[in-house]
């Protein structure tokens, strides 16, 4: 995939001039009221051509008394691309709207009409890169591996500490309306086979249980507790922040009549190795389901509080350079290792900047297989979509280059390399924030 990047020119405009700007060091650096930070998101498929939109993150800092941590945090976002696939976002992050307490809500809108689908557990899926290359004697279509998803995503959250301990508890609810259906080829720039996808075969073989080919509603309540040490919430450079993550959701939630319990994970950790610019961290994540059914549709999304896109394993936000949700079950492992530094501080037009890079590693299993009944599936077809492989870790690795602004709205540009090529070849991400 060919992308031309808006980002490369902030990148080099904000090298350029920071020439002449101020290098003294920024540690003490105050930022009070209103701060601002906007990019123009635009890139280049080669296959779907450009994608554009615009991205925005609004600070307010308050007397500054604080800094860097923020009182309110808005993030705003609207793209589209020329086949019609549109990304609206808006996300809000406010430590003051409710007395101690810090309140989190999104509303997302997301019509993917290629959204990657290569089926369940792991390397008992089998992907075949050859099937999507027009060069390959095996080629079959582009969009082999995809399906058309439109997505309607809301959720809601408070987080509230014990007294003025670093421990507290959380709790809300998050919704999730979901259109599925084949890729439609006439949206394509590029002429298509008429051919059925991998998603087609999977509704040809039953493979999806009744009701859920097509998607559905579905809700679930969530509750929890954690423990949150870290100096920066956006750009941290030592302490923990651990949180256990408990689902619920009941028939009446749901369109299907689906209802499952599951437990999330997560520990990060940071290491401050030089100054807070070089900086080790490492995030471990578990989610397995305690009992009930999961409808196909939702085995990629783990249990979170923060961007609707985190879906895996596989992609920006889990395993980059390893295709999107190439790694799903009903339970799944994800770690990530990050050598982060930041090599330049300086100040222009009286902000803060930095320019910083990263080096990492991630790895993800699963560790809960998701039941599917593959009897109707013919003999001459099952070895090229199916393994009895057992799972074992996925592995990828990359680098990235960083731009933070006033210690929080960070610029991330990262290229990652599947170590497998059942799970893809290379992904390259520029999106918002560090991954963890």
């Amino acid at each position: 995939m060919k992308r031309i990047i808006a980002v490369f020119i902030a990148i080099y405009c904000i090298s350029i001039a920071s020439i002449a700007a101020d290098t003294a060091d920024t540690t003490d650096y105050k930022i009070s009221g209103f701060s601002m930070g906007a990019l123009p998101a635009l890139s280049y498929d080669s296959d779907c051509g450009f994608q554009y939109g615009v991205l925005t993150e609004l600070y307010w800092y308050g007397d500054g008394s604080n800094y860097p941590q923020y009182d309110h945090m808005l993030y705003l976002e609207v793209s589209a691309d020329v086949i019609g696939a549109i990304f609206a976002e808006a996300y809000l992050d406010s430590r003051k709207m409710i007395k101690n307490s810090k309140l989190t809500a999104d509303f997302t809108l997301y019509n993917d009409f290629r959204l990657d689908f290569t089926g369940f557990n792991g390397r008992q899926s089998v992907y075949h890169e050859e099937f999507t290359d027009e060069d390959d004697d095996a080629y079959v279509s582009k969009v082999f591996y995809c399906l058309d998803r439109r997505m309607i995503r809301f959720f809601c959250n408070l987080q509230r500490q014990f007294g003025t301990s670093p421990w507290f508890w959380q709790a809300g609810v998050t919704g999730f309306n979901m259109k599925l259906s084949s890729v439609d080829r006439s949206k394509f720039r590029k002429s298509l086979p008429e051919v059925e996808t991998i998603y087609d075969k999977y509704i040809d073989w039953n493979i999806f249980k009744p009701r859920e080919a097509d998607g559905g509603f579905n809700a679930f309540a969530i509750g929890g507790f954690g423990i949150d040490t870290r100096d920066n919430e956006s750009v941290p450079s030592s302490g923990i922040f651990t949180e256990v993550i408990f689902a619920l959701a009941p028939k009446f939630f749901s369109t299907d009549n689906h209802e499952y319990g599951k437990l999330t994970i997560y520990h990060r950790q940071y290491f401050d190795l030089w100054r807070k610019q070089l900086v080790f961290a490492y995030r471990l994540g578990l989610q397995t389901k305690l009992w009930g059914d999961t409808p196909f549709y939702l085995l990629p999304y783990w249990t979170t509080n923060t961007s609707a896109t985190s879906e895996g394993l596989g992609g920006s936000d889990t395993m980059r350079g390893v295709l999107r949700n190439r790694i799903v079950g009903d339970g799944s492992l994800l770690g990530n290792a990050e050598l982060r530094y930041i090599f330049w501080k300086f100040r222009l037009f009286k902000q803060a900047f930095a320019l910083g890079t990263n080096a990492f590693v991630d790895m993800g299993m699963v560790t809960q297989k998701y039941d599917i009944d593959t009897s109707q599936v013919p003999d001459d077809e099952y070895d090229t979509y199916f393994s009895n492989h057992s799972e074992t870790m996925h592995w990828s690795l990359g680098a990235g280059l960083k731009i933070v602004y006033n210690d929080n709205f960070v610029v991330s540009c990262d290229f990652g390399k599947a170590l497998s090529s059942n799970d893809g070849s290379t992904g390259l991400y520029i999106t918002m924030d560090f991954m963890f």
